[in-house]
């Protein structure tokens, strides 16, 4: 299969290239009409544009998204094997989680977590420490039906999204990253009225040497408490002019 894809500039993440989380659920929407049904391994190998003509080949057990002779993402079938913390049934947020003075400040505009978007232009998922749980971080998502099709359940491609930011706020807030890999597993639909809880936990041993890879886990759970997705990042930390609007 073989399809000319555009990422609007709605879908932003930094403020000139697509969110990694969105551009990576066009990559898994590629395998999945080329017929795989299962866990998806994606991996950004450079920022993805906006609002530019890209080419998506698509096969049942892999795809790739190019920008000319710019290779942009690679997906491929994979199994996930993540392990889910326990998670609270009455979680309280209680805010970001705190940074140094001279910390890096997430995007404003994106796509997923910026604080000037609106319901129904962006989905409103910024991740809060929650009291009592470690590390554990999450937050609301109330569903806007123009992220759902005709039948109420939300695209793929926004729980796809949802499952980036969360990370980030995890593993490393308040340093420039961008994400490099996700990979994903969607296990039931999420639909309209039934509001979800976005979850994000770092997977980094805080004993192990820093370097510039973060990894997390993030989960989609709906209202009923049942597992709607799942998926492990890795993010990579990088020069902050990089990511300059």
């Amino acid at each position: 299969m073989h399809q000319s894809v555009i990422i609007g500039r709605q879908y932003n993440g930094p403020p000139k290239s697509a969110n990694g989380g969105y551009a990576s659920g066009v990559l898994a929407a590629g395998l999945k009409r080329a017929g795989h049904n299962g866990a998806v391994e994606v991996s950004l190998h450079s920022p993805p544009p906006l609002d530019r003509i890209m080419q998506l080949e698509a096969k049942a057990e892999s795809a790739l998204l190019t920008d000319g002779d710019t290779k942009v993402g690679t997906a491929k079938a994979a199994k996930l094997s993540l392990k889910l913390p326990a998670f609270p049934t009455a979680p309280q947020f209680i805010g970001a989680p705190k940074v140094g003075k001279n910390a890096f400040t997430p995007f404003n505009s994106c796509f997923v977590c910026g604080g000037a978007r609106h319901a129904g232009d962006g989905l409103c998922i910024k991740a809060e420490v929650i009291d009592g749980e470690g590390d554990l971080m999450g937050t609301p998502w109330q569903l806007h039906e123009n992220f759902a099709d005709s039948n109420g359940e939300i695209d793929p491609a926004y729980i796809w999204s949802a499952l980036d930011c969360p990370g980030y706020f995890a593993c490393a807030y308040g340093e420039a990253a961008l994400l490099a890999r996700l990979t994903t597993e969607i296990v039931k639909p999420l639909k309209l009225g039934d509001d979800a809880v976005v979850y994000g936990w770092s997977l980094d041993d805080p004993r192990a040497p820093k370097s510039r890879k973060r990894r997390c886990g993030t989960a989609v759970i709906d209202a009923s408490g049942d597992l709607v997705a799942k998926a492990e990042g890795l993010w990579i930390i990088v020069d902050p002019a990089k990511l300059a609007g």
